[in-house]
């Protein structure tokens, strides 16, 4: 019993110590670069590698040459077994506030070794709640979106895509 006390204690630490002297920033780097392929740019961004968490601290988004937003700070929780990426609060742009209106409070995208199959979201803000799943291996992508009095008054195009539920949800899933 002592022994595996012992072993998965070594492991956790050989696992914390890998992520802890990861180069980090140079895979943002590396990340930063594959994105500018597929034209998403984030630019003006401070990274920092705070050991076992690594963020960007401001920064603009862009997707061809569109400003989609002004972020304040994104993190990224990176162990093997649980992988965490967290937005701080956001600001759409200007050219985007008449797609999405007002600004996301919270947002996150999770990984978990528990249920390596599935990727889980959540996104909060002025829009409503925003929660879903990827799930790989039926390819499918789901989200459901309680919309709040803000969004439901500036009547955004894409919304008229999802299907409304008995209770006010908007649903909408995809194949891919």
């Amino acid at each position: 019993m002592r022994f595996i006390k012992k072993t998965v204690l070594f492991l956790l630490v050989l696992i914390a110590m890998v992520v802890f002297f990861l180069p980090k920033t140079q895979l943002y780097y590396k990340v930063e670069s594959i994105l500018s392929d597929k034209n998403v740019i984030i630019s003006e961004e401070t990274p920092k590698d705070r050991g076992l968490i690594f963020s960007l601290e401001g920064g603009r988004l862009y997707y061809d040459d569109l400003e989609v937003a002004q972020l304040n700070e994104i993190t990224l929780f990176p162990l093997v077994f649980f992988n965490r990426l967290s937005v701080a609060p956001f600001a759409f742009s200007k050219e985007m506030q008449s797609f999405m209106p007002g600004m996301v409070t919270g947002m996150y995208v999770q990984y978990s070794i528990i249920d390596p199959l599935h990727i889980i979201y959540r996104a909060e803000g002025d829009f409503g709640i925003l929660a879903g799943s990827v799930a790989f291996l039926d390819r499918n992508i789901s989200m459901s979106l309680t919309p709040s009095d803000k969004l439901l008054q500036s009547r955004p195009p894409w919304l008229r895509r999802l299907k409304k539920d008995e209770g006010g949800v908007y649903r909408y899933e995809s194949a891919y």
